[in-house]
């Protein structure tokens, strides 16, 4: 399954780097990484940043797992709108990894389902975060962004950042909002590349040396 998805990033992506410090002060503690949903592959974004950069277990919950059951091989878990029983499991199961992988990190986004970047981040549903935050009071909380953009290349690149860690005090929703309108500069810094993607065909191969052929019709 890691194959899967480190295959689909390399093809879907020209880089994606990580704007800030390396690596991110994140306490040993459990984690509630929430972040916007703008990108069909944030999943995929958030697995690279956290099980293979940071080398720490994460989690997330997902509307449609069982249409993509193997997504349980790298921590996804059953979140169905419609099965309350089935999402009060997972959120029982998520507090057992809390506890016996201390260093767990949840991926949450509040805003539930995937949105088209244009509209910004949605304001939250406030009570939801609160339920929350009673439920895994030893979490602390982390703004997460992902911003997916054109850099001169054929494939897009993925910046991601994160703010500073803290308590649920229902101020997450500006705190996510400074951290994604910081990547919309035109050239984030510091950057590490987590990802060196595919390069396309435009960017591997040059025809400079039939140039002489082609001026014919200049």
């Amino acid at each position: 399954m890691e194959g899967l998805l480190q295959y689909e990033l390399h093809q879907s992506f020209r880089r994606v780097c990580w704007v800030g410090r390396w690596p991110p002060p994140l306490p040993d503690g459990p984690i509630i990484a929430y972040a916007n949903h703008h990108h069909y592959y944030d999943g995929h974004l958030s697995w690279l940043l956290f099980q293979k950069r940071m080398n720490r277990p994460a989690t997330l919950w997902m509307a449609e797992w069982d249409r993509f059951p193997f997504f349980g091989a790298v921590g996804a878990q059953p979140f169905p709108p419609d099965d309350p029983d089935r999402r009060a499991a997972t959120l029982r199961r998520t507090g057992r990894r809390f506890r016996n992988r201390p260093r767990t990190v949840l991926v949450y986004y509040p805003g539930g389902e995937l949105t088209p970047p244009d509209g910004g981040i949605s304001h939250f549903d406030a009570t939801a975060l609160t339920r929350l935050a009673d439920l895994y009071p030893d979490a602390q909380w982390w703004p997460l962004a992902i911003h997916v953009t054109w850099r001169g290349a054929a494939r897009p690149t993925a910046f991601l950042t994160g703010g500073s860690v803290h308590q649920a005090d229902g101020h997450e929703h500006e705190r996510l909002v400074k951290c994604w309108s910081s990547l919309h500069h035109p050239d984030p810094e510091p950057c590490r590349t987590l990802l060196d993607g595919t390069r396309s065909a435009a960017d591997r191969w040059s025809f400079s040396a039939a140039a002489s052929f082609f001026e014919r019709y200049l």
